[in-house]
């Protein structure tokens, strides 16, 4: 959301108190003394009187303006943008120490988590304030007050203990206005995303793990922890229940300080039965990760700039501009304009928001535009005689996807063939080719030790070795191309999938796709070294150019399409990674063991791309899912 005027997120250490636009602290812990609250009767106990609660205007005129405009995005180069007085600003330099900020805030929010989880004692909100407090710990300014949070600055000093000395920290001159605190926003985000997201998937694997049941019995176990209500009487499920943070209705809550204890212990479990069986020589350790996220890798960050963000870039190259408040809320507009090429970019429905994200390279221009009502097509049922082609479409992750039409034509695309042609490949074997040919990155990438450890000793190992290599690999990542190669990869995605959606929407045919509503979110995880492609971004760039209607994929993968009976599985002899021979199931295609399919062996996903087109021919004719592909089938 745009950035106008103060607001907390952007100004924690102060509000507009009066009408005369006095500049006051806002300080909500410290309470008005007692002379200043008159005497109290007989009996009556002090009440605190609370600060009075602004309504500011700036802040009223955008949620008004919320109201009736959406948002929308504009990516183009950096220097398309900007005119030539913008190129000249250090938008290099201060992207340089916003990195550096966020490489260390993201790992002393690790350690102050895994020290407060270490000792028991509560984890405070992980928000934008406690990412603020974190930036400003590891960024210098001289000057400049620190937090006044006792538990953080232990951590700060933890922290420091790890952290090489030698190495300088990041600048936060003039930058600590605007850049750092939506730097602190999207760690806020980031963190809440990575910690809620994660938390359903690796429950399930601590059970799994921890009552030896398979996936079925640990779904229905964690589907009755989770629920609202129970009133059961299983132990297991009770003493689960009890340490789920819930709310006034029963639901967990899903905030992600309230996660992160149970993240801690599953982290703490997997550790444990790694160090035990390490000594099995046929163990294969399990995937360990991070309590909250990091950064990833080296390379230069997407970072956002408001209007604060301008005045601050102009300030870091010497620019004398007006103060904060009206006199730069009333030529902020003028600098946006003098300084960018805003009105390319604009369109008589879509105008400039007051803020851009860039890395230095690429840009994405915030718009707002009018909102839309939805448009009557997308209220109403649809019927199979309003098209004239029909496809039903299987996502998936070998294959992006495996569309099959009604006159019995099938099209599909692998995820390998689409990196490939988005030129992710070849940017992958150019980055190799960049590190092989410096041998000072390429030693510190691969003797970087693990930092995905509940153990705090083993964080600040890789604290100490990573921040004495870190501008190294941070200017690495700077000098070399890489921005360049994302970019170009982004253009060659966007090619590639207008190719596909071209390939299934032909021109003067109208056309409905059955989408698979497969999320990509399996409870089973990343599978490692085979990636997924952009399932969901090729149903949003596919619903430009023809009807799309959601299908539900229950049993589509399992049913045979033409007789509706359950496939089986085959095996087959598989050399292992430990170089023995196993017998194991064979994924891709399926076996079908009814006497009128003869025996008949289906390719799994040409089958499920078939039955998905069935159901959606039956939701276009209003006629039931069969009940083949319905859960009344499994009893």
């Amino acid at each position: 959301m745009p950035c106008y005027g103060y607001h907390r997120n952007c100004h924690p250490i102060g509000i507009f108190r009066d009408s005369s636009q006095t500049f006051l602290p806002y300080r909500p812990h410290l309470l008005i003394p007692k002379f200043a609250m008159g005497k109290a009767s007989d009996g009556e106990v002090d009440a605190p009187i609370l600060p009075r609660r602004v309504h500011r205007a700036d802040v009223i005129a955008r949620e008004e303006l919320n109201k009736v405009t959406d948002f929308t995005v504009v990516k183009t180069t950096l220097n398309q943008f900007c005119k030539s007085k913008a190129r000249a600003l250090p938008w290099d330099e201060v992207l340089a120490d916003m990195n550096k900020g966020v490489l260390e805030a993201y790992l002393l929010a690790n350690v102050h988590v895994l020290r407060l989880c270490k000792a028991g004692l509560p984890i405070p909100p992980l928000n934008n304030t406690f990412f603020n407090q974190c930036l400003s710990l590891v960024m210098e300014m001289s000057g400049a007050r620190g937090p006044k949070n006792d538990v953080l600055l232990l951590s700060r000093d933890v922290y420091n203990s790890f952290r090489d000395p030698t190495t300088p920290r990041a600048s936060r001159q003039f930058i600590h206005r605007g850049w750092v605190h939506n730097a602190a926003n999207q760690m806020a985000t980031m963190t809440q995303n990575a910690v809620s997201l994660n938390f359903y998937r690796r429950f399930h694997k601590f059970l799994k793990r921890k009552y030896g049941v398979d996936g079925r019995e640990a779904y229905s176990l964690l589907e009755r922890i989770l629920d609202n209500a129970y009133d059961g009487q299983d132990a297991v499920v009770l003493e689960w229940r009890a340490q789920i943070p819930r709310t006034a209705t029963g639901a967990p809550k899903t905030a992600a300080h309230l996660l992160v204890p149970l993240t801690y212990r599953f982290l703490q479990d997997i550790e444990e039965r790694n160090r035990i069986s390490q000594v099995n020589p046929e163990f294969r350790q399990m995937r360990t990760f991070t309590v909250l996220p990091t950064k990833r890798g080296f390379e230069c960050s997407h970072m956002k700039m408001c209007k604060l963000g301008l005045r601050s870039l102009l300030q870091r190259a010497g620019i004398r501009v007006p103060p904060e408040g009206p006199k730069w809320n009333a030529v902020k507009r003028t600098y946006w304009r003098r300084l960018f090429n805003i009105k390319k970019f604009e369109t008589a429905n879509r105008k400039f928001a007051g803020q851009i994200v860039t890395d230095g390279k690429a840009v994405s221009i915030v718009m707002r535009k009018p909102k839309r009502e939805p448009a009557p097509e997308q209220m109403r049922l649809f019927s199979a005689s309003e098209f004239d082609v029909m496809w039903g479409l299987d996502p998936g992750r070998r294959d992006l996807f495996v569309a099959t039409n009604q006159l019995g034509e099938t099209v599909s695309c692998s995820t390998k063939e689409f990196y490939e042609e988005a030129r992710y490949t070849k940017a992958k074997q150019k980055i190799k080719g960049w590190q092989d040919r410096s041998p000072r990155v390429l030693e510190a990438i691969r003797n970087m030790p693990t930092k995905k450890s509940a153990s705090l000793e083993t964080l600040g190992y890789y604290i100490r070795f990573m921040t004495k290599r870190m501008d190294l690999l941070l200017g690495f990542a700077q000098r070399k191309p890489f921005r360049r190669l994302r970019l170009r990869s982004f253009i060659f995605m966007k090619r590639k999938l207008r190719q596909l959606c071209l390939m299934l929407a032909r021109e003067g045919e109208r056309t409905v796709v059955g989408f698979g509503d497969w999320s990509n979110q399996d409870v089973a995880g990343i599978i490692k070294k085979s990636p997924a492609g952009p399932v969901k971004r090729f149903e949003r760039e596919l619903a430009r150019y023809c009807t799309v209607i959601s299908i539900a994929e229950f049993r589509t993968s399992k049913v045979h399409f033409d007789c509706e009976r359950e496939l089986k599985n085959q095996y087959s002899q598989r050399l292992c990674w430990d170089g023995e021979i196993r017998t194991q199931k064979v994924h891709s295609v399926l076996h079908c063991s009814s006497n009128g399919c003869r025996g008949i062996t289906v390719d799994r996903d040409v089958n499920a791309s078939r039955n998905m087109l069935r159901l959606l021919q039956c939701k276009l004719n209003s006629i039931d899912r069969p009940v083949a592909y319905t859960r009344q089938a499994r009893t």
